[in-house]
């Protein structure tokens, strides 16, 4: 494979190197701390295994922390303003604070709305995986050109990519914290302010500075390893 397609996959995960840049985290190679030999994701992850890791993985990318939003998402793109608005008025003080959301962030992240999220962070677990070598390098690449087939379908650039995945990152620090809708409407709203978006936009190594955002996705053949997962 040429190493700007193998540079590009490995990209998706990018809003996570960029999250732990001060912890010596690259956007190429195959691990994503190339100094490290083990990385422990059993505390914030429960992944302590081959099995584990893939349970997560293929669990995550299409029934994650998205599922929550997605259907606003593409309500908010298909309704006409009127029936929007009526939707929203039929709505409880919650799930308004996210409906809020959802307008306030469509212009930034489209209709693909907080997968990039997940699949980010299942991209960091995937380059983790082969750090601690609980999976190869072929099996973390074919997994991840399926996700690249996902995040092209979703979204038009990179930037709106990151953009999703900022979106997810707050949405994700919120959950559970219903109780004060004002302060729940003020840290989503602010997700597009965060540092992490101007390392990303601003980094020579970032994918958006280096990469197109579409290329030919190529149909890598399914590993031998993986046939017992009925996951595509």
């Amino acid at each position: 494979m040429d190493q700007n397609y193998i540079d590009w996959l490995y990209g998706l995960s990018a809003p996570m190197v960029a999250l732990n840049k001060e912890c010596g985290a690259s956007y190429t190679g195959p691990c994503i701390f190339p100094e490290d030999e083990f990385v422990d994701m059993s505390k914030d992850w429960g992944i302590s295994s081959r099995e584990n890791l893939f349970d997560r993985v293929f669990g995550m990318i299409d029934d994650g922390h998205a599922t929550a939003l997605s259907h606003y998402y593409f309500m908010y793109d298909r309704l006409p303003e009127y029936k929007w608005l009526a939707y929203c008025q039929s709505q409880n003080d919650y799930q308004n604070v996210l409906l809020t959301l959802v307008e306030q962030t469509f212009s930034e992240c489209g209709v693909g709305g907080i997968r990039a999220w997940d699949y980010a962070r299942m991209g960091y677990i995937l380059r983790n995986g082969i750090t601690n070598k609980y999976i190869t390098e072929q099996e973390a690449l074919w997994i991840f050109s399926r996700m690249a087939l996902r995040s092209q379908y979703y979204y038009k650039t990179w930037k709106q990519y990151f953009a999703g995945w900022f979106v997810g990152y707050h949405y994700w620090k919120t959950l559970g914290d219903n109780q004060n809708l004002e302060i729940l409407g003020y840290e989503l709203s602010k997700s597009s302010r965060t540092h992490i978006m101007s390392i990303l936009n601003t980094d020579e190594d970032s994918p958006c500075n280096r990469l197109p955002w579409f290329i030919d996705i190529e149909e890598l053949e399914k590993p031998e390893s993986l046939m017992e997962y009925d996951w595509s």
